[in-house]
């Protein structure tokens, strides 16, 4: 995406996508994508992490974690805090889309509520 510099912090357990404005970023927001607990992010959840990435001036952080039943997404959702705050950076805000709102919502249990959260049919 034109204006959008991205990398991949290599796993395990897991990648995690980083897309960050040609400009450099300030601050940072944590990304869980949506599919249900079963899909992987894929090619559609790359474009709007870009986006957000522009249109914030934020790095965006996109972690591909693991998909599957209950507990697997919850603790890679933690693991993936772990990880970004490694890469240097302390997420200024969680997003999350669908399921991705739930992981976001457990990546950081004393928060209460993630401030950027989309969930279809609420």
């Amino acid at each position: 995406m034109p204006g959008v510099k991205h990398r991949i912090l290599p796993g395990p357990p897991f990648d995690i996508h980083v897309f960050e404005p040609q400009q450099g970023a300030k601050d940072s927001i944590l990304y869980f994508h949506g599919g249900a607990f079963f899909c992987k992010p894929s090619p559609y959840h790359r474009k709007p992490a870009g986006l957000y990435a522009l249109e914030t001036g934020c790095r965006v952080y996109l972690p591909d974690y693991r998909t599957g039943p209950y507990p697997g997404p919850y603790l890679d959702a933690m693991t993936a805090w772990k990880r970004v705050t490694t890469d240097g950076v302390i997420p200024r805000g969680f997003a999350g889309d669908s399921a991705g709102a739930a992981a976001c919502r457990s990546s950081q249990p004393g928060a209460g509520t993630c401030p950027f959260c989309i969930q279809p049919g609420r």
